[in-house]
């Protein structure tokens, strides 16, 4: 009897003792919940670089597609974000929020149905439309500094018609969409580094809450990695990165993700290389 007690008393300290490693183990399961950066994403072309993180769940962080990128600043601002991928404009003038990393220049692009444009200087003497979004933008400025000092004398007017159409990836995207034979056939920033040899204005940022950034841990020194990773392997992979922005929803679909993937940026700077190109333009 006595050893049918001992070992029903080992029974019963057993399944405490398993009952308590389990407690412990959903404990720490919700304070890792709990603590995982919460990220935004905007749906734009320009975000196609982040779209392994929508598409890989993580403990560390959660990754969250907004409609646009005005819809995530407000969740940034609003406290519902630890951390947001905004346009530059938006990044900078976020409330309470730091601009910690640059994951993209800025894409603004030309479109054509017909002419035969190779580079800067085949804009010589054109009559080029530029949507009415970029007006008094920085992008505007940083454009109409670049033409400068190539010396493209070229007439700029305002509108949604015209033969040559710059535009900001979104506006871009959503020409195509058209159908209507229209194609991108230059990125400004590109052109920006050939003609002034240096890289050019910062586009897409990573804001990042300052009252966050004060308690920052692993988890966010994990995210900061994974952006990085993620940069890393669009700027290689061409075909997967675009059928991973239509499946996490940045793109209508693969083909249309293809068909501006060339024309965007993929890239992760910190540091000196991030406030040369916040500084840019």
């Amino acid at each position: 009897m006595k050893q049918r007690s001992r070992a029903q008393i080992r029974l019963i300290v057993l399944a405490f003792a398993g009952l308590g490693a389990l407690l412990a183990l959903l404990l720490w399961q919700g304070l890792r919940r709990g603590s995982a950066v919460r990220v935004g994403i905007p749906r734009t072309p320009a975000a196609y670089g982040a779209a392994m993180l929508l598409q890989t769940p993580s403990a560390q962080y959660r990754c969250t597609l907004g409609s646009t990128a005005a819809a995530v600043k407000d969740a940034l601002e609003a406290g519902d974000l630890d951390a947001a991928l905004l346009p530059y404009e938006l990044a900078q003038s976020a409330a309470g929020c730091r601009i910690c990393a640059v994951a993209g220049y800025d894409p603004l692009l030309l479109l054509t149905r017909e002419e035969e444009i190779a580079g800067l200087s085949d804009l010589s003497g054109a009559r080029i439309t530029l949507t009415d979004a970029l007006r008094g933008t920085r992008q505007e400025r940083w454009l109409r500094a670049l033409l400068r000092q190539a010396e493209v004398r070229c007439e700029l007017v305002y509108g949604s018609e015209g033969a040559l159409m710059i535009c900001a990836a979104e506006d871009a995207e959503a020409l195509l969409r058209q159908n209507a034979g229209w194609r991108v056939c230059l990125s400004f920033a590109e052109a920006w580094r050939k003609a002034l040899a240096s890289n050019p204005p910062a586009g897409l940022c990573l804001a990042v809450r300052q009252d966050y950034l004060d308690k920052a841990g692993t988890d966010y020194a994990a995210f900061l990695r994974a952006l990085e990773r993620s940069m890393q392997y669009s700027d290689e992979k061409r075909k997967k990165t675009s059928a991973m922005a239509a499946a996490a929803g940045l793109a209508d679909s693969e083909e249309m993700a293809d068909a501006l993937y060339p024309w965007l940026d993929y890239v992760f700077l910190t540091g000196e290389q991030m406030e040369a190109a916040l500084n840019a333009g």
